[in-house]
């Protein structure tokens, strides 16, 4: 049987290299005949990750805009040649039976290359509102797999199959209890989640901090700050006391997420897809604080589909102060009946055979070839 050679591009952030991951994952276990390569940059999180989790990965001198960054702009015009550059000759090299993309600025150019080439193509789109493009190149793409419904509607003259958002397998095996027992909590008193993404987000980290007292006087927290840290105008006594006291956990990034979302009651947290896949596998109701700033506002797109389930409550990230956080997270804690009916929700929103789904359209591809 002849090994299929599939690409996989996606990078820049976890939404992009955790589902190229866990496709790819799927695979593997469809069929041992596959040889994987991961397409990403140097500087994003798939630098890491993919090597880590025993994956090939192959770079492209490729950015984004980065604001205020005048002079590191300058040099976009040139990464865009020399990353079509690179695409062109390793997929001339590879010859992929079908390539995937799965978000980010590196999956551009390779797509774009690769359906110049005659290469099948699939996109898997994260978002409810797809991205500029994910827009262009579905028009080229044998189909799209994407993980809300409303999806559908947004792109046209393209084959849109809903499936769902892919997930680690980590995710198909939450057990609280044995979560319980690694983070070392009084569990007479719920917990709360809260968290940013790798870089952390500011607006979430100073509403924290400003309410960070009154929080803990009925919370556990788990605090992921990403790489902003802590606000400097947290009081560090409080910090070190409810450290010490085992009712909060601080960290830079938590490595094991699935065991935080099997632990909490409740998450605080930005509106990524992927996050709000995670938040359905794990029927962990939200707080949901959407980055204001993401392109097309699709964080704000991609709340209102889970909160017009019932499964969460949104405040926009001008709105959070420490009195609209204590006030919302106050309410669940009021109501325990509420806290579990959405927890129901959110937890009918999961699609935990996401990825088996996806690994088999990918497969049905690369054998038409």
């Amino acid at each position: 049987m002849e090994t299929l050679r599939i690409v996989i591009a996606g990078g820049g952030t976890g939404g992009h290299v955790f589902p190229a991951l866990a496709i790819g994952e799927a695979l593997r276990k469809k069929t041992p005949q596959v040889h994987l390569i991961y397409i990403g940059t140097r500087r994003g999180l798939e630098a890491d990750v993919i090597p880590r989790a025993g994956g090939e990965l192959r770079t492209l001198w490729i950015s984004g805009f980065a604001r205020r960054r005048i002079i590191q702009n300058l040099l976009l015009p040139v990464k865009l040649l020399v990353s079509f550059l690179q695409s062109f000759w390793l997929l001339l090299t590879v010859r992929p039976h079908v390539v995937v993309g799965t978000g980010g600025y590196v999956m551009g150019p390779v797509l774009w290359v690769a359906q110049r080439l005659g290469m099948p193509t699939v996109l898997q789109e994260q978002n409810s509102f797809p991205g500029y493009t994910t827009r262009k190149l579905a028009r080229r793409a044998q189909l799209v797999c994407a993980g809300f419904e409303e999806t559908r509607n947004r792109l046209t003259g393209c084959e849109v199959i809903v499936t769902g958002n892919p997930l680690r397998p980590s995710f198909q095996t939450l057990n609280r209890e044995r979560a319980r027992a690694q983070w070392n909590f009084d569990y007479s008193r719920k917990t709360l989640l809260i968290f940013g993404g790798s870089a952390g987000a500011r607006a979430i980290n100073e509403a924290v901090s400003a309410a960070l007292s009154e929080l803990l006087k009925q919370w556990n927290l788990i605090w992921q700050t990403g790489r902003l840290g802590i606000p400097a105008s947290t009081d560090s006594s409080i910090v070190q006391q409810a450290i010490a006291q085992h009712r909060l956990i601080v960290r830079e990034f938590i490595q094991e997420m699935p065991e935080a979302y099997a632990v909490a009651d409740l998450a605080v947290c930005r509106a990524g897809a992927m996050t709000l896949a995670e938040l359905a596998a794990s029927g962990l109701p939200a707080v949901l604080v959407p980055y204001p700033h993401a392109a097309d506002d699709h964080q704000t797109s991609n709340a209102q589909s889970v909160t017009s389930a019932g499964a969460a409550r949104i405040i926009k990230d001008s709105e959070l102060r420490a009195t609209t956080l204590l006030n919302t997270v106050e309410d669940f804690v009021a109501s325990e009946n509420k806290l579990l009916d959405m927890a129901a929700k959110m937890k009918s929103l999961a699609k935990p055979d996401a990825a088996k789904r996806i690994a088999d359209l990918v497969l049905s591809v690369a054998r038409k070839k």
